[in-house]
């Protein structure tokens, strides 16, 4: 295992007679490499009590099953199968919230932080996989927008989506893109349901800078919908089981 090396940095600020702000003068540090060696440090017994505490809370927290996974579920370049059970998750929560069906989803690959193994899957498991705060987001484009995200998306290698279908080339070329089958009419409107996060265009999503009509729902987090769809699928006695299906394909142009 590798060793942990933190960054310890010493400010020291300078008080002039003439000026009551302080501004910095020096600033210097050193890496600390901790290793096993640490374990053998003497440890402050009213602290480890405090922390014991806290971890049984969090332990107890984390622990109760959810559902099952029919195999291993983890994120994926173009594709994955995680990538695919949260769109998917995502573009249904866009239904049920805007009233009709919104025609795409998309999520980002980054925001998934791990993956769920063969077999139960726990409150903790969630919050590994989708440990940051998003919420869902409802956004529309013009079409020939929603092409520029998509070519974002495949300048990227690909990232969740749900609704459309994508081929790119490995150096990142959006080479043909559809929406429910259809092509993309570049003056049309399209409702997108998203994170709130992506639709003020980070992670590369410039395109949602454009976006109109633009709802962000606190309360929905991406981590709570995953876990009501997980707990769905379980009351129906059915594993969460999502597929690969060529929603993003890549391929070599001659």
């Amino acid at each position: 295992m590798k060793p942990i090396i933190l960054h310890s940095s010493f400010l020291i600020l300078l008080f002039l007679s003439c000026s009551p702000t302080p501004r910095a003068v020096i600033v210097d540090g050193t890496f600390l490499e901790v290793t096993s060696a640490a374990d053998s440090l003497p440890q402050n017994a009213e602290a480890v009590a405090i922390l014991a505490e806290y971890r049984q809370r969090v332990i107890d927290v984390q622990a109760p099953v959810l559902g099952t996974a029919s195999c291993d579920i983890e994120r994926g370049r173009p594709e994955g199968l995680m990538n695919n059970f949260e769109a998917d998750v995502l573009r249904a929560a866009g239904d049920a919230t805007d009233g009709h069906p919104v025609d795409v989803a998309i999520a980002n690959y980054g925001g998934i932080r791990n993956l769920w193994a063969k077999g139960d899957i726990t409150v903790g498991d969630v919050y590994r996989v989708f440990p940051f705060e998003n919420c869902l987001a409802l956004a529309t484009l013009t079409g020939a927008q929603l092409t520029s995200l998509f070519q974002s998306i495949a300048r990227a290698g690909g990232h969740p989506i749900s609704g459309a279908a994508l081929v790119i080339t490995p150096d990142g070329e959006l080479v043909t893109c559809d929406v429910q089958g259809h092509p993309i009419d570049p003056a049309a409107s399209y409702r997108i349901a998203t994170l709130d996060y992506l639709v003020e265009g980070n992670d590369g999503m410039d395109a949602f800078r454009e976006a109109t009509d633009v709802a962000i729902f606190p309360e929905l987090t991406i981590r709570d919908l995953i876990t009501a769809r997980i707990q769905a699928l379980t009351a129906a006695g059915q594993p969460v089981a999502p597929k690969l299906d060529g929603r993003i394909t890549l391929i070599d142009l001659p």
